[in-house]
């Protein structure tokens, strides 16, 4: 009971201290000439030793404010807002004064400053613009050469997991665009991790709504959590990109590169990747819609068998199961094109082709030994595993601008998967004495293509009368897929005295194909 008490007694202490040592600031933001309290100022609280953003937030209908936890220190108060010039005002969090209360902050009217007066604005760290928060990319300090995913790790709401996953306000990033454009399809990681942190002038965080409800002006409740990176000028003009190499020992290497060419509204992009060291490198499951199946892959390989399945009822899947070990070596190669441009006035063209290669391979052997009250014996296993996958994929995403009031969206997709596997295991289990019980071999193949097509046509129509619509859209799919695979095995059982008691073989040869074709027509039409 009293290490209960001290236990209950210790975490009170802690958390009390814990409490103690954060503090808040509040705040009314008022108009200097009308004395009327303002909406919709950011709030940030930045640290008076380098600027570094503390937490922020925006002011109320009345013009109010109130940030909480922040640790002891000396800061600044920034204010922000698109019609008034900035004001700052300092304070400090200490163990006598926790709770800051700013009173009036008076901020001055742009449009009531003279023509002759210049007044240099700081450019805040955070501006909330509706439903967008923006980020300005100067204020996060990163390392010579970080990558955006570097940068966003820095932005307070922001958070990247490990595997490189982005999650902003605890919802999970499922696309990152580059100056409103898609860069290399759907996975958000080939944007985080291969664009250089100083190209980027503005990280935007939104819920990005669906082409329909773009248009038709009605939210239709399709949204997803989608980052928008808007680069430098100085980078829209001109190449930039990185290349890294390296080897090791045991023939170890591995290569990275990525070449950037923008001009206005073109946007040219090469990445590239090999190696043998297991390295994901650009997610490529990812964006083939193979999410983790590398992993599973790479920690799969056991040698006992192969168990291939292609399913592309969705989109190109692939399900791969090589038992349940981890280990072996893990060959990729991959590269991909992304090209972006805005063609004449009318033409809106985004496209991406990308290829990979991985090759798992793997070498075991299993020596066991098994010691039971009356006897004990001994397990040898040798098992080999070889898999090579090769996807290539394509996507275009093209909006022809008919006239002011028409416009027609063609979206095709494609893409090709083709896998061949191979395992062979030999065993077998002796007695204390080298006496043989049982032994056996078992070889496994199997190979299997496959490939997904998708398009889109989307044709819309503006009325004159605002939020008046119409729109037709076709949507096709098309997935084939066909493979073959066998299993073979021979287990021999021993006497005591050597001889072979039975002998058990198996051999199997299976085939499978697969299509799938579906069709949907839908029209929509919105009267305000």
């Amino acid at each position: 009971m009293r290490k209960y008490f001290l236990l209950s007694l210790f975490l009170f202490s802690t958390t009390l201290i814990s409490a103690q040592q954060t503090g808040s600031v509040s705040g009314i933001a008022f108009d200097t000439i009308s004395q009327q309290p303002i909406a919709g100022v950011t709030v940030s609280v930045l640290s008076q030793k380098d600027s570094s953003l503390i937490s922020f937030s925006m002011t109320d209908k009345d013009g109010k404010f109130s940030i909480t936890h922040i640790p002891n220190g000396q800061y600044r108060v920034l204010m922000t807002h698109v019609q008034y010039h900035n004001s700052n005002v300092y304070f400090a969090i200490t163990d006598e004064q926790k709770n800051i209360h700013l009173s009036k902050i008076i901020m001055n009217d742009k449009t009531k400053v003279l023509d002759e007066v210049v007044v240099a604005s700081e450019a805040p760290p955070v501006t909330l613009v509706g439903d967008t928060i923006q980020y300005n990319a100067g204020s996060f300090k990163t390392k010579p050469n970080a990558n955006v995913e570097n940068l966003l790790k820095k932005l307070p709401g922001v958070k990247v997991e490990k595997d490189g996953t982005v999650k902003a306000q605890g919802e999970k990033v499922t696309k990152v665009l580059v100056d409103g454009k898609s860069f290399f399809g759907n996975d958000p990681t080939i944007a985080t991790k291969n664009l250089p942190a100083d190209a980027v002038d503005k990280v935007q965080v939104f819920d990005k709504k669906s082409e329909m409800a773009d248009m038709t002006g009605f939210d239709d409740g399709n949204t997803e959590k989608t980052i928008n990176l808007k680069l430098k000028k100085s980078k829209k003009k001109g190449q930039f990109g990185k290349i890294t190499v390296g080897a090791g020992n045991h023939k170890r290497f591995e290569g990275k590169f990525n070449i950037n060419s923008f001009k206005g509204a073109r946007q040219l992009s090469a990445i590239g990747m090999c190696n043998n060291t297991n390295a994901q490198g650009f997610s490529f499951f990812d964006i083939l819609n193979f999410t983790g199946e590398l992993a599973r892959m790479q920690r799969g390989m056991n040698g006992g068998d192969i168990n291939i399945n292609i399913s592309l009822d969705d989109a190109t899947a692939s399900a791969m199961n090589l038992g349940g070990g981890r280990g072996g070596i893990t060959k990729a190669w991959g590269g991909g094109i992304n090209y972006n441009n805005i063609i004449g006035n009318k033409l809106d063209w985004q496209s991406n082709y990308f290829y990979n290669r991985l090759n798992p391979q793997k070498n075991s052997r299993i020596l066991r030994q098994y010691i039971l009250p009356d006897s004990t014996y001994f397990y040898n296993e040798n098992a080999y595993t070889n898999t090579i996958n090769n996807n290539h994929r394509i996507n275009l995403n093209t909006l022809y601008q008919i006239d002011s009031l028409n416009s027609i969206r063609i979206i095709p997709s494609f893409s090709y998967q083709k896998t061949n596997g191979f395992s062979q295991k030999d065993y077998q289990t002796l007695t204390a004495d080298q006496q043989r019980r049982n032994e056996g071999f078992s070889n496994a193949q199997s190979a299997n293509e496959g490939y997904h097509f998708s398009n889109e046509i989307l044709w819309q129509k503006k009325f004159r009368k605002p939020a008046r619509t119409f729109s037709l859209q076709w949507q096709t799919s098309m997935n084939h897929s066909n493979g073959n695979g066998s299993l073979s095995s021979i287990n021999k059982f021993y006497n005591p005295d050597g001889t072979i008691a039975r002998i058990d073989s198996l051999n199997q040869i299976n085939n499978q194909a697969g299509d799938l074709k579906s069709y949907n027509l839908r029209s929509v039409y919105t009267e305000p």
